[in-house]
């Protein structure tokens, strides 16, 4: 009984304390490491959402009220979209820009992988905003939808007579934060139809091949 009594009052060993202390830092580190990880995946599926909604919100309005609609793309994370009018219409109320992650620090902004391949569609991935015209051609940084819901590039002006050559412009728009592969998303466009899809990236599980771009449904 005595002997008890004085192993408890002894308390630990400073190899048994070192221990649990050691242990303590492993698991807050890997605490640490998980939330950030999961914080980096949340921004890159909110930035590649937000580009989704905007793409669709664009061709829904050219569908619905017979207006082709501007998508202008400002560096680093900005996306605009602008109604186009008739000649002599009185134009609508200009609609607030929207920023990937609202524009936090540390957020996503349009940006491919150097080394990363192109997304299964194959429009492109020379720069984070590649927009090629079906046809051949060129194209600036931005695009339209058509009263038809396809896409197709600009020309520039700002009235329906002036605004848009109506030859489908295929986009492929990446988004991702500098550093952070795992957080690589795509979003392409099918110009004819207007198809909008989009893909996460999954490194290393297929070597690094067009196979790691998983579409998301």
């Amino acid at each position: 009984m005595q002997r008890r009594s004085k192993r408890a009052q002894q308390g630990f060993s400073l190899v048994e304390l070192v221990t649990v202390v050691g242990i303590t830092f492993v698991l807050a580190s890997m605490a640490v490491m998980s939330t950030r990880s999961s914080t980096y995946a949340s921004r890159a599926n909110d930035a590649m959402f937000q580009v989704i909604s905007q793409l669709r919100t664009a061709r829904e309005i050219a569908v619905t009220k017979r207006r082709n609609v501007l998508i202008t793309f400002g560096a680093p994370n900005q996306i605009q979209i602008a109604v186009q009018t008739l000649p002599g219409e009185t134009a609508p109320a200009a609609m607030a820009p929207v920023f990937l992650n609202d524009g936090v620090p540390g957020g996503c902004t349009f940006y491919v992988y150097p080394g990363l391949p192109d997304t299964p569609m194959g429009f492109g991935n020379s720069s984070a905003l590649t927009f090629a015209p079906a046809s051949g051609g060129t194209s600036g940084l931005a695009i339209m939808f058509s009263t038809s819901g396809s896409l197709v590039g600009t020309t520039g002006g700002s009235g329906y007579s002036t605004v848009g050559n109506n030859n489908p412009v295929n986009a492929s728009i990446f988004t991702g934060i500098a550093g952070q592969p795992n957080t690589a998303r795509a979003v392409t466009v099918m110009g004819a139809t207007g198809r909008v899809r989009s893909y996460s990236w999954t490194a290393g599980a297929t070597g690094g091949t067009v196979l790691n771009w998983q579409e998301e449904q």
